[in-house]
């Protein structure tokens, strides 16, 4: 957004509707994130100054849940084909140059089944043919079909980063080093909220 951010950039403890699951709520990009209207003035200030964004008001499928419901990087965002038409124009309002896209197809939570970042995206094995295609087209990067530590949901259990990556904490060595290679950032294992694996449900995070 090249502007001055009147929180410096960092890492804050946070709290939404009651809970520290705040990436439930949340699916950031460089340059905008998707936030429910419903958040308190401080939070939505909060988000947009350390994380540098132009915050973007929305449900997602009538939800605050945001997170199942989309993933996006620094070229587009791709939405679940149970979003609302008056949502994913919501988007296009502020998206600029960035690709807006829905996914068709019976999995609908796709912000759980793509991991990705500005050079790749891992996308899980359960996708069919068509939905990968749409994921290569919208965020515009190789995408690599796979699981972590043996499970599809993989945009759900990890944070990755233009700069790093937090990934659920039962992977292999040899995982990790894979997901480095995927992404070219390095990544860890690791937990959120003392102790919960699900590592994307308590993380808002971009470069």
């Amino acid at each position: 957004m090249s502007r001055a951010a009147a929180t410096p950039r960092g890492v804050y403890l946070e709290e939404f509707f009651g809970t520290a699951e705040v990436g439930l709520f949340a699916v950031p990009t460089e340059e905008i994130c998707l936030i429910p209207p419903q958040l308190k003035p401080r939070q939505k200030r909060l988000i947009e100054d350390v994380l540098d964004v132009e915050i973007v008001p929305t449900t997602l499928a009538g939800s605050i849940l945001l997170a199942p419901m989309a993933v996006g990087n620094s070229n587009g965002i791709l939405l679940s084909n149970m979003v609302l038409e008056e949502e994913v124009e919501a988007v296009k309002r502020v998206a600029g140059d960035l690709n807006i896209g829905v996914v068709e197809g019976k999995y609908t939570a796709i912000g759980n089944l793509v991991l990705a970042n500005d050079r790749a995206a891992l996308a899980s094995s359960i996708l069919p043919k068509r939905a990968l295609k749409k994921v290569e087209d919208v965020l515009g990067v190789e995408v690599v079909v796979g699981r972590v530590a043996d499970r599809s949901y993989v945009g759900s259990l990890a944070t990755i980063t233009n700069i790093g990556g937090l990934v659920f904490a039962e992977i292999s060595e040899e995982e990790e080093k894979r997901l480095s290679e995927i992404f070219k950032v390095d990544v860890m294992p690791g937990t959120v909220n003392n102790g919960i694996r699900f590592v994307r449900s308590g993380i808002i995070a971009n470069s």
